[in-house]
């Protein structure tokens, strides 16, 4: 994955569950431990989802340690019977099971506070392989282990995030940061309003990139992310590559990037309102309010943001947003003629100083002869307006999802004056 990986101590993570493999439950673990490994410069090679079957974890485990110098299992720690992780693991390390009182008495705490003895089921999250260090876990009832052969460590640790994030943060980072031998960081660099291949079309040749630090990219219906990776023995060093890969790609792509890292579509557009000091009203139907739930999301959108009315009937846009009958009964709801109509009649009716519109036929079918994926976006201030019309999917949500986006990429483009 990266230029250099033979100055990280390398890891693997195996999530262990039949309700993982099955798919009733996502395992969010995985991705979490795997960020906070390359935050202390641990290099994972591979995350493994398996069933709660004795000889499969034996055979996973046994191999992952031959691999690598580091394993982290979640899951399977429990005191129902499919929970078996425990018992395997003390049998691949040739540890005999005995009692331990501490457990015990987390316990017997955590249950007097609620005036409850222990049930019997649980009397087994006591017994505790003896070759283990024991991670007391002050979130639940199952602690989690580490064992160890030769130079290799194997943490185990319980599948629910809550207590799995808790035994991470209490006794693997402080572990794992006695033996860092480099630094690993990241840089997502988040575009909206280009496919994958007409965003690396306009970039060019990757190579130049490339030979800088390791690059990834992640394309989805809302955009395309990409992730500028590096690792290093030095900090400084991280730093100085990403920087530099980072203005690679903003000269290249600068007028399509929102944001970076953690940076949201939303907080950028908050960000961009308040330094021009403008209000904002928006006028929705197909969307059904998500742009109005997306911006409120942001802290202080109080202060540019006025209202959003879900005008989502042909009544409401006339009675609500002065939209004539006439415009409807002519162009269609779905038109452009529309979309400006109910940009103009939010930011009258409310006072804004920009108002923002969206209308479409979200699907699965349509009453308007328009195209499922038919979207018309109209935004309008007073002395000039602007609408844009899209075809995107026969999918529902990801119609919505993608009016929405594409919504607030309107709105930040109109505010920087961006033609795409």
């Amino acid at each position: 994955m990266f230029n250099d990986e033979k100055v990280l101590p390398q890891a693997e993570i195996i999530a262990i569950g039949n309700e993982v493999i099955s798919g009733l439950i996502q395992d969010t673990n995985g991705r979490y431990l795997s960020q906070q490994l390359h935050l202390l410069g641990v290099n994972v090679l591979r995350i493994t989802a398996i069933g709660d079957d004795k000889n499969c974890i034996s055979r996973v485990v046994e191999d992952a340690l031959e691999r690598v110098d580091i394993v982290i299992t979640t899951g399977g720690l429990g005191s129902t019977y499919d929970d078996i992780t425990k018992d395997v693991l003390a049998q691949i390390f040739n540890s005999k099971m005995i009692l331990d009182n501490r457990v015990r008495s987390m316990l017997e705490v955590t249950f007097k506070k609620r005036s409850q003895k222990i049930p019997a089921n649980l009397h087994s999250q006591y017994e505790v392989p003896e070759d283990a260090t024991i991670l007391y876990n002050n979130k639940g009832t199952a602690p989690g282990f580490l064992f160890k052969r030769d130079e290799k460590k194997l943490f185990s640790l319980p599948g629910v995030p809550l207590e799995m994030e808790h035994l991470f943060d209490t006794y693997i980072a402080s572990d794992l940061k006695k033996i860092q031998k480099g630094v690993i960081d990241h840089r997502i660099i988040k575009t909206v309003g280009l496919t994958e291949a007409s965003l690396w079309e306009k970039f060019g040749p990757v190579e130049p990139l490339a030979k800088l630090v390791t690059v990834a990219s992640l394309p989805s219906y809302l955009g395309v992310k990409i992730r500028l990776s590096y690792c290093s023995k030095n900090t400084e060093q991280v730093k100085i590559r990403l920087k530099e890969a980072e203005l690679m790609v903003m000269t290249s792509l600068g007028k399509w990037v929102y944001g970076k890292d953690n940076e949201t579509l939303e907080g950028k557009v908050g960000e961009l309102l308040k330094e021009k000091g403008k209000t904002l009203a928006v006028a929705e139907s197909c969307t059904g309010g998500l742009i109005g739930h997306r911006l409120t999301e942001e802290p202080g959108s109080s202060s540019y943001f006025l209202e959003s009315l879900v005008a989502y009937s042909n009544e409401a846009k006339t009675g609500r947003l002065e939209v004539p009958s006439a415009l409807i009964k002519k162009h269609g709801a779905v038109s452009r003629e529309v979309a400006l109509a109910m940009a103009e009649g939010i930011r009258k009716t409310s006072g804004a100083d920009i108002g923002l519109s969206v209308t479409g036929v979200a699907g699965p079918g349509s009453s308007d002869k328009k195209l499922v994926g038919t979207v018309f976006i109209g935004i309008s201030e007073e002395k000039k307006s602007n609408c844009e019309d899209f075809i995107f999917y026969n999918d529902r949500s990801r119609n919505k999802e993608r009016s929405a986006q594409a919504a607030l990429n309107l709105l930040r483009r109109w505010l920087l004056n961006l033609k795409m």
